[in-house]
């Protein structure tokens, strides 16, 4: 989960001016600057423009700003009030407004102050609950999207990044491991579990965890965007070698696997769809060839015109569509 772009940036305005430093140099210059004004401009009360500079000061700044807001507006009130401006002598009179002025600047500046620090520390607690909530957030899409055994994606996973490959030149590869149900009924579940986590962790340190999928049971889909056809077979041939080392306890059986995929731009969810589609069928090519091996064709968008002799269930001509199929083949077999 993200914050929002106002909370994250009145956080960090808080956090700023809770500098110190900071509170102390901005409240004096701008208290200093207020005595100025109500100097020169000989404002017949000045006090209300001071005691303003008070609460903002105190407000932004907490108690730096409350204590240097405090001193500067009792020190210009010692010098108004004061006989001559001596700061030390006054009219029984001035002396009482003295008064009065010290105990509104001490209560305003206070309780300003306070009410600043609980502020800070309501917005430093809620800052750290959003951190929380962010990990929280995390952690629960991992386990909702990462499939636990493997450590790859899951389907949800898929329909999450499903959008961000269109448009792209990619490979759609679909897999399974040769002789998952003979590994698991021989050697039992706890082997074809070993198995199947071997096989995603080699997937992700080849193609990269961001495009390896488990699409279910022993069957992996990658997504891969921008690989040539030498860099695609260089990492097909690496997953081959790295498969093959998979050991299992007590036998001298070696792992192998068949895929099949397919590859081009796809415009629309549905060409993307269907490319999954097709890299499945190709598996069951290479699954009907012999195993071990990896077939391909390059993905076709063709137009399907009334003219053709595409038929419908009833017999009646079907209006014009779009057809995704393969155009051209290419089988690999990788020998062990």
């Amino acid at each position: 989960m993200q914050e929002t772009g106002g909370g994250v940036q009145y956080i960090s305005i808080m956090r700023t001016l809770s500098s110190k430093p900071l509170g102390f140099l901005a409240t004096a210059a701008i208290m200093i600057a207020l005595t100025v004004v109500v100097s020169v401009f000989n404002v017949p009360n000045p006090n209300m423009i001071l005691i303003a500079g008070l609460v903002i000061c105190a407000s932004l700044f907490g108690w730096p700003g409350g204590v240097t807001a405090a001193v500067v507006m009792m020190a210009y009130t010692l010098y108004f009030f004061s006989t001559d401006h001596s700061f030390t002598a006054f009219t029984e009179q001035n002396m009482q407004k003295v008064i009065v002025s010290a105990i509104g600047i001490v209560i305003v500046g206070f309780f300003v102050s306070a009410l600043r620090v609980i502020i800070s520390r309501e917005f430093k607690q809620l800052e750290r609950m959003n951190s929380e909530l962010e990990e929280d957030n995390e952690l629960l899409e991992k386990a909702t999207t990462i499939d636990a055994l493997t450590n790859t994606n899951n389907r949800f996973g898929l329909r999450r990044d499903f959008s961000n490959y269109l448009g792209k030149d990619i490979r759609v590869m679909m897999m399974d491991v040769d002789g998952f149900k003979e590994i698991n009924d021989q050697y039992g579940h706890h082997t074809g579990d070993y198995v199947l986590s071997q096989v995603g962790a080699h997937l992700t340190g080849i193609f990269g965890s961001e495009h390896v999928y488990r699409y279910g049971g022993d069957e992996f889909l990658i997504m891969l965007p921008n690989t040539s056809d030498g860099e695609f077979d260089q990492m097909t041939e690496r997953l081959r070698h790295e498969i093959s080392q998979i050991a299992l306890e007590d036998t001298d059986e070696t792992i192998s696997f068949s895929a099949g995929y397919t590859y081009g731009t796809p415009a629309l969810q549905s060409d993307l769809r269907s490319m999954v589609r097709i890299a499945d069928e190709q598996l069951y090519e290479s699954k009907g060839a012999g195993k071990n091996r990896i077939t391909g064709c390059k993905f076709s968008r063709t137009k399907n015109h009334a003219s053709t002799h595409q038929k419908g269930a009833r017999g009646a001509v079907e209006p014009e569509r779009e057809l995704h199929r393969c155009s051209g083949g290419r089988t690999v077999t990788m020998s062990l």
